[in-house]
């Protein structure tokens, strides 16, 4: 049934027709979990998703704070978008009429600027908290009853964390969040102030939540979700690790990932649980940040670099198949060029297979903005550039040794490479593999192939169905 004949829905006092929600999500699987969250609640009000813009009758902005980039991709889109929609005005069917667009900011910056971002953007109608998304369809009610320029940045107060997973229909993959918040207060980081304090839901809700999406809506990869997993349940006296073994248990279940980990919560219980869960993926998410301890102390981080190889040597003790990712900032205030040197010995030390490298970002609020920096621009992209030079090398060493082995993939997409078309998915250590199908009229998305890789680069990986 498409808009044009789907019947009114009756919310409150006010008749819902059919519509159309644009969504535009920036940052982290936190955020991508947050709008799925948020088109589920308004598929209740008769909303639809549309991948064209200037097609929506409502236009929402699901933003992030952590990154300079991203804050700035936001306000760039959102004057795009007053542009075209005076350009290009919505036109009512039934009158003929030109009817209004609501336009609404939500997520990270919302949290921290959402008042001021209200007043300063006339076009935008409202925008919300991140602690609010489940507040979505009472917030859109009220711009539609003609309560316009408000923002919702409250913080939930109940003891208690409880949701029940929403998902976009027709993928077997499912992000589940388990703990939202942050108790650490990294000196660079902004998460604490816009995701709140640590709360974690319940170890046995959590297993039902993901019995009931295997069992009823074909889920069989689970990413569990949480600013700092592993301090899930720690106030319950309950740990991620026995999340993990409950959860390795679910049939049907084929896939377990889980991010992000701080290293000073990892624990030797998690460690163990890398050994024995026969579905947790081959693949650990461990932010370093930077080789260097003195940089570490500034950052707040509470462990050291010694501590840190020493989890990485537990972990691959535990599964010699397992692969380590992390995240590099470069240039922290005032770092100098012996502890910009210590962060590239550290490559050579860590063998990470992959990293997510960024110049360092002073975000309003946070303790490192108070630092009288001394370091340029120049100096920071020019470490950036030395760290991922440097980490290429190590990564095509490292897959290179991949070539003449096997993996089970679950297939995610498809492009066309060179006039040839190619399907892709993700190996259990997080590797995207690329191959060609066997039969050129077959649909290979969302089934499990196993894949011999034939050739690697640093960035790229080819293979042919076995």
């Amino acid at each position: 049934m498409d808009n044009t004949t789907k019947p009114s829905v009756k919310v409150g006092e006010l008749e819902f027709p059919p519509r159309k929600v644009w969504m535009k999500t920036y940052g982290c699987q936190m955020n991508m979990h947050d709008s799925e969250r948020i088109v589920s609640h308004l598929s209740g009000m008769n909303f639809s998703v549309t991948e064209d813009q200037s097609d929506a009758d409502l236009v929402i902005f699901n933003t992030c704070a952590v990154r300079d980039l991203a804050n700035q991709k936001f306000y760039s889109a959102l004057g795009e978008t007053k542009k075209s929609i005076l350009k290009n005005p919505k036109i009512d069917p039934e009158t003929g009429m030109k009817k209004d667009v609501i336009i609404a900011a939500g997520g990270c910056i919302a949290q921290t600027e959402g008042k001021e971002l209200v007043k300063k953007y006339k076009q935008l109608d409202f925008a919300f908290g991140t602690d609010v998304i489940d507040n979505i369809g009472e917030m859109v009610y009220r711009a539609y009853a003609g309560d316009k320029k408000f923002a919702v940045t409250s913080w939930d107060r109940s003891e208690n964390y409880s949701i029940e997973t929403k998902i976009t229909p027709g993928t077997p993959m499912a992000f589940v969040n388990i703990i939202k918040g942050c108790d650490k207060f990294c000196s660079y980081c902004i998460v604490p102030f816009t995701r709140g304090r640590e709360k974690s839901r319940r170890l046995k809700e959590v297993v039902t939540d993901v019995k009931r999406l295997v069992e009823y809506s074909g889920i069989q990869e689970v990413m569990l979700l949480g600013q700092n997993v592993n301090s899930f349940g720690k106030d319950n006296g309950e740990s991620l690790a026995q999340l993990i073994g409950e959860l390795d248990q679910i049939n049907g279940l084929e896939r377990l990932r889980y991010t992000t980990s701080h290293p000073y919560d990892v624990t030797d219980e998690l460690v163990e649980a890398h050994r024995t869960a026969k579905k947790l993926a081959n693949h650990l998410h461990l932010p370093v940040q930077s080789g260097s301890n003195t940089v570490l102390q500034r950052m707040l981080r509470e462990y050291t670099i010694e501590h840190y190889l020493t989890l990485l040597e537990k972990m691959r003790r535990a599964n010699s198949e397992i692969i380590i990712t992390t995240d590099m900032i470069a240039g922290f205030p005032n770092e100098t060029e012996e502890e910009h040197k210590a962060t590239l010995d550290l490559l050579d030390k860590a063998q990470f297979d992959f990293i997510y490298g960024y110049t360092y970002s002073p975000r309003k609020g946070t303790k490192a903005t108070r630092i009288n920096d001394v370091l340029t621009d120049d100096i920071r992209l020019r470490r950036l550039k030395e760290i991922q030079d440097k980490q290429m090398v190590i990564q095509a060493a490292l897959r290179s040794q991949m070539i003449g082995k096997t993996y089970r993939v679950l297939v995610e997409d498809k492009n066309i490479s060179k006039g040839i078309q190619k399907w892709s998915g993700r190996t259990s250590c997080h590797r995207l593999v690329h191959f060609e199908g066997t039969e050129p009229e077959k649909n290979y998305q969302w089934n499990w192939v196993d894949v011999e890789i034939t050739s690697v680069t640093a960035l790229s990986t080819q293979g042919t169905l076995v």
